[in-house]
């Protein structure tokens, strides 16, 4: 390479490094708003529609008006299915605006304020601003964070945020051991343990990991062996109890009298070991574990030691009925693996980075690289949506007082009441898994669904190994409780009805 060309290179790179700090908070709020309105984009399209959305917003709102975390879309308390206390920290912010509008802005500011303790972390590390600034963009770029982005609300995608500050106060400490350092670490340790009862599962790996950390590099601490030892212990203590509490409440509110999800581990009691085997090297679990990699080109396999932080999350996925696959990826459940695998990723960048310039000669080549490959991975690696609902029925003539049964598509939107029921689970009369009855005190007033829901209850709810049992009396359920309504609203795919009354004329259509 000649001097003018390294020249040309050196000098917006010199311009970068000095404001690497403003170029990399710049790139985070490009992308909180960017994703924000895309988000509502797809919200104002109906395009929410796998239940978690609306179930948390109704969570959130019910909440809100005193009926603690009580779902009616599920039937029951939400703390049947985890333990989420963070949802009381965030209760102040959705007082502001109670819709799932809100909550969705606050996933894209989380997901992308992830990025400053990946660049702080890299920084600590690579020593670089640059190679830092780097990794932030990377995580803003990276398809599998999109994913969990765009894929409903979930609490867990506050866990790269939070895992990743708890491990860069880790790493503070470890080169200078104070007292308030001390108390940030722990403070935000409780704030990961917070956002769901899973997390103590990572945070218990992270306090063996942390011990394994110092008895291997221990010359490279700056902190006296005690205070390591006690951190690396008081972590794996406190996350250990902190999953029995939450194990335990879950338990006492949940229908099933335990976690609703062990459901999907009960194949294993009833198989056997060659199956067990089988399934665990299927190419499902592969595909699962490439794509969650491939957008870092598999480095992070070259010093895979803190991808250990995320093996019990693996577990659970890789061992439950369905085991690994691409759909691992293009949810949520990215946000389990991602801080380990960035985490990872940052320590084994300089040995495939010096590798790459051994041969190339260009310090930035690699980075440029991930970028370009990342972007290219969008249409592929992305659950980026093209069909919308053209014309939905007009929600706006059902006050908030209503009660409303509602299909897939509208349930989100209508999930700000205090009583919002699923139509999948009316039409099967039971609760999530057949742990109970599906109960509805008296009939909403209004019913509001699209066709498109009867295919999914054909094709999915009568073959799965739970639901087909109670498919069969669905149709006449539906039938028998539209009798006593009039259709106000309809085209070829929305129907909308509202509770019948002896001075009105019947119009009674059958959903057969």
């Amino acid at each position: 390479m000649n001097k003018l060309t390294k020249f040309s290179l050196s000098y917006p790179a010199n311009k970068i490094n000095q404001h690497s700090k403003k170029i990399m908070w710049l790139a985070i709020t490009l992308y909180s708003l960017t994703f924000s309105i895309i988000c509502i984009w797809k919200y104002n399209h109906f395009l929410y529609n796998a239940l978690d959305l609306a179930i948390i917003n109704n969570v959130f709102y019910n909440t809100l008006h005193g009926n603690w975390l009580w779902s009616s879309i599920q039937g029951h308390s939400y703390l049947g299915d985890h333990f989420t206390p963070i949802l009381i920290l965030l209760l102040p912010i959705y007082a502001l605006w109670q819709s799932p509008e809100i909550l969705l802005i606050l996933q894209s500011i989380f997901l992308s304020l992830a990025a400053w303790p990946i660049y702080l972390i890299g920084k600590l590390i690579l020593k670089n601003n640059i190679l830092a600034l780097g990794l932030g963009v990377l995580w803003l770029i990276n398809p599998l964070v999109h994913n969990i982005n765009l894929f409903e609300f979930h609490f867990i995608s506050i866990l790269p945020l939070a895992l990743l500050t708890l491990f860069y106060l880790y790493l503070k400490l470890k080169k200078e051991y104070n007292k308030k350092l001390l108390f940030y670490f722990f403070i935000i340790l409780f704030l990961n343990l917070m956002i769901r009862e899973d997390v103590a599962f990572i945070l218990i790996v992270l306090g063996i990991v942390i011990l394994f950390d110092y008895f291997k590099n221990k010359n490279n601490f700056q902190s006296p062996i005690s205070n390591i030892l006690k951190l690396g212990a008081t972590t794996f203590g406190i996350s250990l109890i902190w999953i029995l509490i939450s194990t335990k409440l879950i338990s006492q509110f949940s229908p099933s009298n335990f976690s609703p999800f062990s459901y999907y581990y009960q194949w294993l009691w009833q198989t056997d070991i060659i199956s067990i085997v089988n399934h665990l090297f299927s190419l499902n679990n592969f595909e699962m574990l490439a794509g969650l990699l491939l957008p870092f080109l598999f480095i992070p396999l070259f010093k895979p030691k803190w991808l250990l932080i995320a093996i019990i999350p693996l577990g659970q996925i890789i061992f439950s009925a369905a085991g690994g696959g691409a759909l691992v990826w293009q949810m949520h459940y990215g946000a389990l693996f991602l801080p380990a695998i960035i985490i990872t990723f940052i320590y084994s960048f300089n040995k495939a980075n010096n590798l790459v310039n051994k041969y190339f000669d260009l310090k930035y080549l690699l980075t440029i690289a991930l970028i370009i490959i990342n972007i290219c991975l969008w249409p592929s690696f992305g659950i980026w949506q093209n069909e919308k609902i053209k014309k939905a029925p007009n929600l706006e003539l059902i006050s908030k007082n209503s009660s409303v049964i509602a299909g897939f598509n509208y349930l989100s939107n209508l999930s700000s009441r205090k009583n919002i029921y699923s139509l999948h689970y009316y039409f099967l009369g039971a609760q999530q898994f057949g742990q109970a009855p599906y109960l509805i005190e008296t009939d909403p007033e209004y019913i509001v669904y699209n066709n498109r829901d009867f295919e999914y209850f054909d094709k999915i709810l009568q073959t799965s190994a739970w639901a087909g049992t109670y498919y069969t009396n669905g149709y006449k359920r539906l039938n028998n409780l539209l009798d006593s309504y009039i259709k106000i609203e309809a085209d070829k795919t929305n129907m909308f009805f509202i509770k019948y009354h002896l001075d009105a004329q019947k119009s009674i259509p059958s959903v057969e």
